[in-house]
């Protein structure tokens, strides 16, 4: 008995699934050589643009009237954000394209603390928000990219004034949680959904979008945030409740993502024995108890 079956249309779907992923990976490879090729392009005239309106601004070179002095700053404002965006887009590129390596070394996670909070401080005072943390004693040293972290950490608490209500307060608390490094940044602001809480991390998505929504920006911080937590194989974790706040943790392993469970339980010998001093009569004895 012989049975015949008729898969041609399956296997005229599976070719067109294929086609599909192709043309869906160089799609996605195209948009970030395209991202990749147009943030460097824009970065060089940026950094002038907002060096030399830095400059202005100080009276560097010569004296500006008031009124100078004040479009100056708003060109240096305007070219420092559109910098952060651009950095931001390439960051995000790079982590989508697998392009971004991890410069891992130890260090002291508290020490990033003061200087992110520096860089943040003329943002928390614009918005009347005050700036606290919570630091456990003896953390030990992190295994990880600082530069990384830096970014985190940066972008959580950036993130974290600009949905708070003024007089307000954002802490940031670090302590050791396992073999993980417990970096939480808590808000008292707007807070947000279910909805939009299982949405967190995705590129480009914000909580209230529209060309009305009250926040600027490109919904790209937490994104990121995501992605180099995942490049240092740790989790990302909210919790938030309408008009009462949220809180965003980020557990990073201690000792790095290169010591893993599985490579610590295989044992290495540093030696082995040579055949000839390798003692056989266990092998006759364990025959003769069996």
């Amino acid at each position: 008995m012989a049975l015949f079956r008729d898969i041609t249309k399956r296997k005229d779907n599976e070719a067109k699934m294929i086609e599909a992923h192709r043309v869906a990976e160089e799609a996605l490879s195209a948009k970030s050589r395209f991202l990749a090729t147009m943030g460097h392009e824009l970065r060089t005239p940026l950094n002038a643009i907002v060096g030399f309106s830095e400059m202005m601004t100080t009276s560097i070179g010569d004296e500006l009237s008031p009124t100078h002095k004040e479009y100056a700053g708003l060109i240096h404002q305007s070219g420092k954000h559109l910098l952060e965006v651009v950095c931001m887009l390439l960051d995000m590129s790079r982590i989508e394209a697998g392009k971004f390596e991890l410069q891992t070394e130890p260090f002291h996670f508290r020490e990033i603390l003061e200087p992110c909070f520096s860089m943040v401080e003329p943002m928390a005072q614009d918005r009347d928000v005050r700036l606290v943390s919570q630091i456990e004693d003896n953390l030990p040293l992190l295994n990880a990219d600082e530069r990384a972290c830096r970014q985190i950490l940066l972008n959580l608490v950036s993130n974290a004034i600009k949905f708070s209500y003024p007089g307000s307060t954002v802490s940031v608390t670090m302590k050791r949680q396992g073999q993980s490094l417990n970096l939480s940044v808590v808000d008292q602001g707007v807070g947000m959904t279910p909805e939009s809480l299982a949405r967190v991390g995705e590129p480009f998505f914000q909580a209230q979008s529209g060309l009305a929504r009250p926040y600027e920006g490109t919904g790209l911080g937490l994104s990121i945030v995501k992605g180099l937590v995942d490049l240092h194989e740790g989790t990302l974790r909210a919790m938030s409740e309408i008009g009462a706040g949220t809180t965003v943790t980020a557990l990073l392993p201690i000792n790095g993502r290169a010591i893993k469970t599985e490579e610590t339980t295989i044992v290495t010998p540093f030696r082995r024995e040579p055949a000839a001093e390798r003692n056989t009569t266990w092998q006759d004895e364990k025959r003769k108890a069996q």
